[in-house]
């Protein structure tokens, strides 16, 4: 039977097709609009069929929504991309720490890993992350504004796959650690993306199809010079693709976006464990060189944290009644005088409003700190050092 010429044997009411049309969007749309809010609990169901598995893969996808009022335009959201071998749950295990003011959101790849070459899974793990994306910007409590991509090692490739080839806007920052941009993704002088099937076998894996990454994200990346499986310096590494210079690929995005100057020869040097920023276009591309091997030291992760925050965690009287953290006067008219550890010289601090909305972010050069409110309006302001906060009143 050809079901798709078969013509229906009645007609159908004007009102009642209407209705027909609105419920097939209401199932097939993300609600926009609508008051619901994603939570800790929530079900996402996106499902893939590919070749591998032609009846349908459900990405397991799990979620963490912080136990706080939701800031002003709703939570910011950081999707997390696990390295080959893990999981989602692992991800948010890691970084719920780190990113205490975002939603998480931690999918799990097929075979647990995601598509970029010569992985185990050829699935479509662009789509999934499109589809994602735009699911998530229809509840209440989320910015759509703010959606985030972190991924590392295997996800740091696809977290690069998405800077390339998502054209969401509302994909704002991307930081890719462990795994900076392959030769597949750029050479040429171009970015590209695959029109097929990935494929070791093929020219730069069958990423053949130019393509023309958004300007306006934010991008930062984290290799490590020791780093056993990419190779800081470029070339062939162990999983099966060839990668630019850790610097060089940084570089590269950053003329993309505009930058006209010369590549940096030599970074600024931050941090217990050290680490080195290469900073373009004023911090909108940032590549962080350290010397952790296949992994993220401390500096590294509180650099994501002060890259990727917009809110301080307000801490409870009995936290701040705990803080090792010296400061006066309290309230203040201009300056707050703070004692620090020696050991946080060299890492950045942060002032926020009582909002949660960060102001500016500054470089902490000795432990006798000298903050300056008087350019401020008088409120209560809190200033985020490392894993400690201080609430200081501004009159």
């Amino acid at each position: 039977m050809n079901i798709k010429n078969k013509q229906p044997n009645f007609k159908i009411h004007q009102p009642l097709k209407m209705l027909e049309v609105l419920g097939m969007a209401l199932l097939c749309c993300p609600l926009f609009g609508f008051s619901q809010n994603l939570t800790s609990s929530t079900n996402i169901n996106i499902t893939k069929s590919w070749y591998q598995q032609p009846n349908g893969y459900a990405y397991p996808i799990n979620i963490f929504v912080p136990p706080v009022a939701v800031p002003q335009g709703g939570f910011p959201v950081c999707i997390l991309l696990h390295g080959n071998g893990g999981n989602g749950a692992g991800m948010i295990n890691q970084f719920d720490e780190i990113l205490p003011c975002h939603i998480l959101i931690a999918p799990t790849g097929y075979q647990n890993s995601w598509n970029i070459c010569a992985e185990n899974s050829d699935a479509p793990d662009t789509d999934m992350i499109n589809d994602l994306v735009n699911n998530l910007q229809g509840y209440a409590n989320v910015n759509p504004n703010k959606i985030r991509i972190l991924g590392s090692s295997n996800g740091a490739g696809l977290a690069n796959r998405v800077f390339i080839e998502n054209n969401n806007q509302g994909i704002d920052k991307i930081c890719a650690v462990v795994s900076h941009l392959n030769e597949p993704q750029f050479h040429a002088g171009k970015f590209y993306k695959p029109s097929g099937i990935t494929n070791p076998g093929s020219a730069f894996c069958g990423y053949d199809s130019v393509a023309t990454p958004l300007l306006s994200r934010k991008y930062l990346s984290i290799s490590n010079e020791n780093d056993n499986l990419i190779p800081y310096q470029g070339g062939l590494s162990v999983v099966g693709v060839s990668f630019l210079p850790a610097e060089t690929a940084a570089y590269q995005i950053a003329v993309y976006k505009g930058d006209t100057g010369s590549q940096l020869t030599s970074g600024t040097t931050q941090g217990n464990p050290e680490i080195t920023e290469f900073a373009y276009l004023s911090g909108d591309v940032v590549h962080i060189k350290g010397n952790a091997m296949h992994a993220t030291n401390e500096t590294q992760k509180n650099y994501i944290k002060n890259y990727f925050s917009d809110c301080a965690p307000v801490l409870s009287t009995q936290d701040q009644n705990q803080s090792t953290i010296e400061f006066y006067p309290n309230p203040t008219s201009n300056l707050v005088h703070v004692k620090l550890n020696v050991a946080l010289v060299g890492s950045v601090y942060s002032v926020y409003d009582n909002l949660g909305v960060k102001i500016y972010t500054e470089t902490i050069h000795a432990e006798d700190l000298r903050i300056e409110l008087g350019h401020l309006p008088a409120g209560n302001y809190i200033i985020q050092f490392l894993n400690q906060t201080i609430k200081v009143a501004k009159r």
